[in-house]
């Protein structure tokens, strides 16, 4: 399916596509981290009057997680496609996974590439991999285009302060609940963006307001814990506490992972808006508190170091 990054629909008559007529980076684009960026940065340099666009995978349904390798997803598909946009990719071809994942390297090639997303240049990375159990490379790709005439650019490894960028290890990071190098390896915060749902108004009893959120479907979910976090709201940024987590003092048995967020200094109703919190730092394991006392005196002291973080590292 050939769609718009603007608006996520599938194309009109307007957007046929033609033969040879697309210039197209190859991936899964999971983060669509500084090393896609550098696909798409050769993608602008040698696209010429061709349309730029990915070829990706479909979103997962319900129940699936990241076509590739089963792992979990840093950015949902929405996000992915607004980050696409951002760096001026204006279509994205988009398959799913079952559909090419047996298919020769020959076939992928000349029936998907060429003949159906009219592939006029492609872009890829050193690793990337295609065609029944992953038989093909980036050399192979250069290989098969050439027969149709067309240019294969390879990317090489990208690296962040001696740090080689990649999904998996921006997973891992999170994973660890290491903020500062997700977002060196992401290039921008990690962050967790969502309606506002309602909960249990039990941090409103407690006179900390928050705001609840689910994880999108299939996410790369961060370590649970508390972080100091970031948020804006109208235009206002706020230091903030996000607990990653089941809340297992006050869930009531409930193990559903969400982000509940407390937004210093903010009083008003979020509910049913879309929010952002960007999580940089981690504080504390979840922990599960003997009453409501002594929870109440673990977030007191959650805030105060997300004041001094905000003041002393975050907000520089």
């Amino acid at each position: 399916m050939l769609i718009s990054t603007a608006s996520g629909r599938p194309t009109g008559d307007d957007m046929t596509v033609s033969k040879g007529g697309f210039a197209l980076a190859l991936g899964c684009f999971d983060g669509v981290h500084p090393g896609h960026a550098a696909l798409f940065r050769a993608l602008a340099e040698h696209s010429g009057d061709k349309k730029r666009a990915v070829w990706t995978f479909s979103p997962p349904r319900e129940g699936e997680l990241c076509p590739v390798k089963g792992k979990p997803l840093i950015v949902s598909f929405e996000q992915k496609l607004s980050l696409f946009k951002e760096h001026e990719i204006d279509y994205a071809f988009l398959y799913d996974f079952p559909e090419v994942c047996s298919l020769s390297c020959e076939e992928f090639v000349d029936r998907i590439l060429v003949e159906e997303c009219g592939c006029g240049l492609a872009v890829c990375g050193y690793n990337f991999t295609f065609g029944s159990r992953a038989a093909g490379n980036a050399e192979t790709l250069t290989r098969l285009l050439a027969r149709h005439g067309i240019r294969t650019i390879v990317v090489q490894n990208v690296t962040v302060n001696g740090l080689s960028v990649s999904s998996a290890a921006i997973r891992a990071a999170l994973a660890e609940g290491n903020m500062e190098k997700a977002e060196l390896l992401l290039g921008r915060s990690y962050t967790v963006t969502a309606p506002v749902i309602s909960g249990r108004r039990l941090g409103r009893e407690l006179g900390f307001p928050t705001v609840n959120q689910h994880f999108f479907h299939g996410a790369a979910v961060p370590r649970k814990g508390v972080y100091a976090a970031v948020c804006s709201v109208d235009g206002v940024e706020y230091p903030a506490v996000t607990n990653v987590g089941v809340r297992p003092t006050v869930s009531g048995g409930s193990d559903e992972v969400t982000a509940e967020t407390h937004i210093i200094g903010f009083s008003g109703d979020l509910y049913g808006r879309d929010f952002s919190v960007s999580l940089k730092h981690f504080m504390r394991p979840e922990t599960t508190f003997d009453g409501r006392e002594e929870l109440t005196r673990a977030v007191l002291a959650d805030i105060a170091l997300a004041k001094k973080l905000y003041k002393e590292k975050i907000n520089r």
